[in-house]
């Protein structure tokens, strides 16, 4: 595919609903803490970032987090993302939420090159997600597959040195392996950053490997995952 100039890009995997709209090198974009409540701002944050342009004259691809997260607030990101994409015969683009909040982080210049990074996301059940990976010469580089398990059993990387931890799964730091907290740093608050995103993807940074919208699916690392009601779930720190 071309080099795609506009870009609108959403994801609500974790509590920052975020949007933005990416167009030849101008970004609106509407970021806020909205945990469990995406379903019922999102489409007045979309209207914002659209500044009264109508769909079909503002966008050239939709680029949507597809988790790991919330189950709810993944579903909230797809749907919304397959119903713009349908009505307009817009192409889709899916990404990782975890490898988006390691984009959000260098943006922020909070990696070095060759770090070790582990992104994670608090999964509401005692477990979180997590993707480990380097961040080399600007670019990220996974190692495996996302995974979920207990802050106890993290997976050990097959080469590290002290790594950044990223994401709300650092809520659970003192429970982490000391082989990770000895000398490596946590930054709780990364999220995915739908503006990061749209000009990645808007200016050829990252590759656009598009499919139409009913192939966009949420990405589910363990579906029998055991949810529990929110009323089951106890209070947060």
């Amino acid at each position: 595919m071309s080099l795609i100039m506009r870009v609108l890009a959403l994801d609500t995997a974790t509590q920052a609903c975020t949007l933005a709209l990416w167009e030849g090198g101008a970004v609106r974009v509407r970021h806020e803490i909205q945990a469990r409540a995406h379903n019922r701002h999102i489409l007045a944050m979309l209207r914002d970032v659209l500044d009264g342009q109508p769909l079909q004259d503002a966008v050239d691809l939709i680029a949507c987090g597809t988790g790991p997260g919330s189950f709810t607030g993944l579903r909230v990101a797809v749907s919304v993302a397959q119903g713009l994409a349908w009505s307009q015969e817009l192409p889709v683009q899916g990404f990782c939420s975890l490898t988006a909040q390691v984009f959000s982080a260098a943006d922020s210049g909070k990696l070095t090159d060759g770090v070790s990074v582990l992104s994670t996301i608090d999964a509401q059940i005692d477990k979180l997600y997590g993707q480990w990976g380097r961040w080399c010469e600007s670019h990220f580089v996974p190692e495996g597959e996302p995974f979920v398990c207990s802050p106890e059993e993290i997976p050990v990387p097959s080469e590290m040195d002290h790594a950044v931890v990223l994401g709300s799964g650092g809520n659970y730091w003192s429970r982490f392996p000391d082989w990770l907290r000895n000398g490596s740093r946590v930054d709780e608050e990364i999220t995915p950053n739908a503006a990061v995103m749209a000009r990645l993807f808007g200016t050829g940074r990252l590759p656009v490997e598009s499919v139409p919208a009913h192939r966009l699916s949420p990405q589910y690392v363990q579906r029998d995952i055991g949810w529990k009601k929110l009323s089951e779930q106890g209070q947060r720190g």
